[in-house]
């Protein structure tokens, strides 16, 4: 039974990360389509592409304009649209998808923008074109939702350090939350980067953008790429055949055990772009050494998308390991599995939770390729980050007044109050795997959060 996703691209950012997404969808598709007979004028048959089971959890099918009747999987594909929603306060990237090579996967009606923007103001995004644009998004959101038999999850692409992605992509995770309560949501969030000489990003209020944010919830070519990737490989299990079938609700269950500790940092290896091939396709080594090899890499700082201290130096709450790749042996990923529960830190009564997925279609790139989600007390690196840079302008209130236009300055303690609370739950159970004696015996809620972050 057909399982699908709904995607929102919410910003210039989720826009860009959209277009690679949607490429790399359609090549990865198109690499492992089947053809079969279909009837042709007067009797005749031919042969075309059928729309497959896996391919209806990305796109629908349908009759062209003006039937447009909806077609299952088995049949021709005729007019090929992707699950999605298109969302900015600015029309450029938009309308450049709308002109681009990718322009027939989407109908005008699929998309909402508008033209001033947000200006880099998290505050203007989540309540000016939060308040204005919620009953839009809402019925733009059904549109996709309704058509589907059995909606598994929304995906939401988006950056935290402008206005758009950050503000209005928070009011779009919060109305998926109050309307959609029983499905996941995954937010693929970018953050505000550093160079390599430690160089805050080039929007001076980037820190107050994201800090509300995560309180609540190469070149740019090759980051989006990387992105699309990590995405596609998520989904591998839930489209394609393998030895071990995850899907998107298995692995929020096993990888978020409290509700408010669901930041989930990722890895991959072999990273390859479409600039560079950092990692040999390693397609001479024996499958038990080559698996060792991808779990190295992946619990490495190198292979690591987003800037921490190595996973393997940190309490590792619960992990996620998946392999793409014909021919790997269940036991080659038991065996790391074990050796890593021996290795890692982790919580006492938490020293099962890995999580495994064994797809048997390869990424596009190589024969073989893993994919961890670590749900580890390491973020705190990040979020530490995220507040030394919060604190330097709200010491001084600067550029506070361009909030207050939209909000109240309240909202900002109560930014600060929402992620220090969630670095302490971190680091509270940091504590835990490492031994130590804590004196906080609180209990938290072990319901399902409903939503998971990937973070870049």
């Amino acid at each position: 039974m057909p399982r699908e996703i709904v995607t929102l691209q919410v910003g210039q950012c989720g826009n860009q990360l959209g277009r690679a997404f949607w490429h790399r969808s359609l090549h990865e598709h198109a690499a492992n389509a089947t053809t079969s007979s279909f009837p042709g004028p007067g009797g005749s048959s031919r042969t075309a592409s059928q729309f497959s089971d896996s391919m209806s959890t990305f796109f629908s099918n349908s009759n062209p304009p003006p039937s447009g009747k909806p077609l299952a999987p088995g049949s021709e594909i005729l007019d090929l649209k992707a699950r999605a929603c298109l969302i900015d306060t600015e029309d450029g990237v938009v309308s450049e998808t709308l002109r681009g090579p990718l322009r027939d996967l989407f109908a005008s009606r699929q998309t909402l923008h508008d033209v001033s923007g947000a200006g880099n103001n998290w505050a203007h995004g989540y309540h000016g074109y939060g308040d204005r644009y919620e009953e839009a998004i809402a019925e733009l959101v059904r549109s996709q939702a309704e058509p589907c038999d059995s909606l598994q999850s929304f995906f939401l692409m988006h950056s935290l350090g402008g206005g758009t992605g950050s503000g209005l992509g928070t009011r779009v995770l919060q109305l998926l939350a109050d309307e959609y309560r029983g499905v996941y949501r995954f937010a693929t969030s970018v953050l505000p980067s550093k160079d390599g000489k430690g160089g805050d990003s080039d929007v001076v209020v980037a820190p107050y953008n994201t800090r509300p944010q995560v309180g609540a919830g190469g070149g740019f070519d090759d980051m989006n790429d990387v992105v699309a990737r990590l995405l596609t490989d998520l989904t591998a299990s839930m489209r394609f055949p393998g030895q071990l079938n995850t899907d998107l609700n298995e692995i929020t269950t096993n990888l978020v055990p409290f509700p408010r500790l669901h930041y989930l940092v990722p890895s991959l290896a072999p990273i390859k772009t479409k600039a560079t091939a950092s990692h040999g396709s390693r397609g001479g080594m024996n499958s038990a050494v080559q698996v060792k090899a991808l779990v190295r890499d992946c619990f490495g700082a190198d292979n690591c998308l987003v800037s921490t201290n190595p996973i393997r130096d940190s309490t590792v709450i619960a992990c996620g390991i998946f392999v793409r790749g014909k021919g790997v042996p269940v036991s080659d990923v038991n065996a790391n599995v074990a050796r890593l529960q021996n290795e890692l830190r982790m919580p006492s009564w938490n020293r099962e939770g890995f999580k495994i997925g064994l797809c048997e279609v390869p990424a596009l790139e190589n024969n073989v390729s893993m994919m961890t989600l670590s749900n580890s007390d390491v973020i705190n690196d990040v979020f530490g980050s995220v507040s030394d840079r919060f604190n330097k302008l709200w010491r001084r209130k600067a550029m506070v007044h361009h909030y207050t236009q939209y909000c109240e300055e309240a909202e900002f303690s109560e930014s600060i109050e929402s992620l220090a609370g969630v670095m302490e739950e971190y680091a509270t159970v940091g504590q835990r795997g490492r031994g130590a004696d804590t004196k906080d015996e609180r209990i938290w809620d072990v319901n399902r959060s409903g939503a998971g972050r990937v973070l870049f």
